[in-house]
């Protein structure tokens, strides 16, 4: 949906004859899963589920210790599980999607929704006294200084995040799930509250030994450090 005009463009052989040697295209998500699986924080995992959050919602699936693709090459568009059919638009056209709550978007829309509603907070100086300009990462800053508007932000952001690891928990009850995307350069102030809130949501807790909630280790390079293995055939 972000280049609505490309579509059945052949990327590859284009690049491959331009290039004169052989050229692999991938998902970025699906790099950045790769890179996790193969050498960083889900590298001792069998199974398991890597979620990049930016702007939008990417995701990739390590099951078996290889990357899953689907049958169409679609599989781990998480992003566009639709967790609201009521909610505001997407720009794949549907409404509710998880990336309109759960993503970088998305933070920043519920802080503006909070702000909006008369909280005080550091959020509003940050974002110039313009309440239509608060973004997520006025969100991180002003919570890192202990503002509590920010604070409650991440908390309603972080059962957002957690709704969508659940549905995917409970579709495919991985050994870990894996955060990446610019959003987990907030660390704790992000992961806890979604630890906390997966926890209070999955089906038969109790009964599953606990499953890890990582932060990437590759971080922002993690789609190029994929890219690589997968081209170098690894």
């Amino acid at each position: 949906p972000n280049l609505p005009g490309l579509l059945d463009v052949p990327v590859r052989a284009a690049l491959a004859e331009r290039l004169g040697r052989p050229v692999v295209v991938d998902n970025d998500a699906n790099c950045a899963a790769w890179a996790e699986v193969r050498l960083g924080a889900a590298a001792s995992a069998r199974d398991a589920v890597v979620v990049t959050l930016g702007t939008g919602i990417g995701a990739g699936l390590g099951v078996g210790g290889e990357l899953r693709r689907g049958a169409h090459g679609f599989a781990g568009e998480a992003g566009h599980m639709v967790v609201d059919p009521d909610g505001p638009p997407c720009p794949c056209g549907r409404r509710g999607c998880w990336e309109r709550y759960a993503s970088g978007s998305g933070l920043g829309r519920l802080a503006r929704d909070l702000v909006e509603a008369g909280g005080a907070s550091e959020l509003l100086g940050l974002a110039g006294g313009d309440p239509e300009a608060v973004r997520g990462e006025h969100v991180t800053t002003a919570a890192g200084h202990g503002d509590p508007v920010a604070l409650e932000v991440l908390a309603q952001f972080g059962r957002w995040v957690a709704l969508g690891l659940v549905n995917l928990t409970n579709l495919l009850d991985p050994d870990v799930a894996v955060l990446g995307g610019g959003l987990v350069d907030a660390g704790d102030l992000l992961l806890d509250p979604v630890r906390r809130a997966y926890h209070d949501l999955l089906y038969g807790d109790e009964h599953r030994p606990p499953m890890p909630i990582l932060a990437a280790h590759f971080g922002a390079e993690a789609g190029a450090v994929g890219a690589a293995l997968l081209a170098a055939g690894h």
